[in-house]
Parts: C-alpha cells; structure tokens; sequence
C-alpha cells in the first residue's frame, strides 16, 4: 500500500511537469497533429482514427502515409466516405502502403471507415453505443467496439490488418486505440478534443507506449514486466491516485518527456538533476 504522503509527493512533482511542458508547443511532433488540421468534428473522429491506428514506427514515416491516404479526399474526408465507391476508390490506393500494412489493408481500413460513416454516422456513436457505465474501465467498451469493428467489415482480416484493430479481450495494451480514446474523450485542453462527453475520462487507460513503460518503470508506477492491457491498468491506476477525475492528463508531458530526450535511455546527473521528477524516480534519485 502506498502511503497518502508518497502519492502527494507524486502528483505535486507530475503537476510541476505538466506546467513545465507546454502541450501545445509538442502537438507537431505528436500523431494529434494530423485531426488537427480538422474543424468538423465528424473529420477529427475520422482522421484521429487513421492517424492513431498507424501510429506506429518513426512519426515522419507514419504521417506521410496517413497524409496519402487522407488526401485522397479532397472534398471533404466526410463527404468522401459518405460517398465512398470501392470499385472506383481501389485503383487510387495503389502505391500506398506503410510497413506492416499493405495497400490492401489501407483501402480496407478506408472501406471500414466508410462502413462505419454510413451506418452510424459517427465513429463516436458506434463507440459510445457500446458503453456500460458499471464496466470498471473502458476495456469492455472498447473491446466491444473492435467486434463491431470487425463485424462490419465483413471478411477475414489479413494480419497486417489485425494488427490495426487489437482488443483488450486478447490482453493486448491497445496502445495506438487507447491514444484515439484519450484525444475523444478527455477534456478540450488544446491538445486532446473532449468530443465524447458521455464517457468519463476517469475511465480510461494509458495509451503504453515504450516511453511510458520506460519513464513509469523508472517512476516506480508498474512492478510488471510484460508489456499487456494488466500492465496499462496499473499504471493508469497508480496516476489514479494522483488525479482520480482525469488520470490520462499526465500522459502527453510524460510520453514527450522520452520523445525529447529529456528523459535518455541512461541516467546521468546533467539530466536527472534539472527533472522536475527527479524526487520520484528510482534512476535519479542516485544523483540526489
């Protein structure tokens, strides 16, 4: 059990970094970028969507192909799935692929899209559509919300798209949909949008990326070693503690924090000294 002195401890030098690091000035080299650049909130849905589920490898390298995929509407990426024709669509995608994900998988990410716009409308009401407010997190909501996902899109899919789509009922941490979570359903703040107002943002789950496992292993927030959805929970129910309303609120200065480099992969006292939370982390409290 942590003792209420130490969580103090905690959530004052969390709140000192979130301060100290202006969100805003960090969205260009966060994947958020690419919904920003929208003002209908049905497009913010859709391209956040995109931009999160191929929000994996070097961020330059993503964004390039999600800006490929997204150009191909240039009417309006709502007007465009709404109006989506996949025998005329298909040969347009030819040449785009990313990774794991080939040309096939990109135009049956952009079908579902589709799907998903002529059936419910929203990304949001297929979403929501699913939520229980008695489940303890989102993990059952957002597992429900991959079967639908992959309901509707009616084949098989391949592996490189299954990678797209994982699901807490697999015990997968769901990084990249927890990220699109967070942007939904957290409170407008300049970065995430707060468009889902009918879930609270105290129950969502960290969205586990290698810097978050690194800096909370440092932090002492997880005593796990494998990288799953258990893992996710506990640090999410350790930031709990310091904010049980909006535990994801630390997320976006503590995953930039690794981005920057201001937190290395070795300790040294140069950067451990000038760390707001030097106090709280188990590397840098040697050089105390």
């Amino acid at each position: 059990m942590i003792l209420p002195k130490v969580i103090e401890i905690r959530r004052r030098a969390l709140d000192l970094l979130c301060r100290q690091h202006a969100a805003k000035d960090r969205i260009s080299d966060d994947p958020i970028e690419i919904p920003h650049r929208y003002k209908d909130p049905r497009e913010i849905e859709i391209a956040g969507f995109i931009a999160a589920v191929l929000a994996y490898g070097r961020v330059d390298l993503f964004k390039a192909c999600v800006d490929q995929v997204l150009a191909l509407a240039k009417d309006g990426l709502y007007a465009y799935l709404k109006d989506f024709d996949a025998a005329r669509e298909r040969p347009r995608f030819q040449g785009i692929y990313y990774r794991f994900n080939t040309t096939q998988d990109l135009f049956d990410l952009m079908c579902l899209m589709s799907g998903v716009v002529k059936k419910y409308q929203t990304i949001g009401t297929l979403f929501q559509n699913g939520y229980e407010a008695h489940d303890p997190d989102i993990g059952p909501t957002l597992s429900r919300f991959v079967a639908a996902l992959r309901e509707l899109l009616g084949t098989k899919p391949s592996r490189g798209f299954s990678y797209l789509l994982p699901s807490p009922a697999s015990g997968s941490a769901c990084k990249r949909l927890n990220l699109f979570l967070r942007w939904m359903i957290r409170p407008e703040d300049g970065v995430d949008f707060g468009f889902w107002k009918e879930i609270p943002p105290a129950k969502l789950i960290i969205p586990l990326d290698t810097h978050i496992i690194r800096i909370s292993q440092y932090l002492q927030l997880t005593s796990r070693k494998t990288p799953d959805w258990k893992m996710a929970q506990e640090i999410t129910a350790a930031l709990r503690q310091c904010d049980p309303m909006d535990p994801l609120r630390y997320d976006f200065s503590l995953c930039h924090l690794g981005i920057s480099g201001a937190c290395p992969l070795k300790a040294s006292p140069e950067t451990c000294r000038i760390c707001v939370l030097q106090q709280i982390c188990f590397p840098g409290q040697a050089f105390l």
